[in-house]
């Protein structure tokens, strides 16, 4: 799926590729994103979950195991990428119980 994205978006100059990607950051698909796009929050976040929400969905989920709810609260699967010519001023991980992720924002200059 990563070549897919890069050859839709190697040639653009002003990209922005956010989302929940279901992947962990130090994979094959990511670094490929990498090559061409910045990866803003790298290395900044711990989990992308939102565990007080996340907590009870997985402890009623009978497929669910509390070893997965230990690999939810390090897990970064949600990611936003900008192109390199792109200033990014701010970015943050706002801390609202709106979902069982946490939003991810960030402040373009323009």
């Amino acid at each position: 799926m990563s070549r897919m994205i890069v050859n839709q978006i190697k040639d653009k100059e002003n990209v922005i590729l956010a989302g929940d990607t279901n992947v962990l950051p130090n994979t094959e698909t990511i670094n490929n994103l990498e090559k061409y796009l910045k990866n803003v929050f790298k290395d900044e976040l711990t989990t992308t979950f939102n565990m007080k929400i996340k907590t009870p969905f997985v402890k009623e989920a009978h497929y669910f195991s509390e070893e997965h709810l230990k690999g939810f609260a390090k897990a970064v699967v949600d990611m936003i990428f900008v192109s390199p010519n792109l200033k990014v001023v701010e970015h943050y991980q706002p801390k609202v119980d709106v979902s069982d992720h946490y939003p991810l924002a960030i402040v373009l200059e323009v």
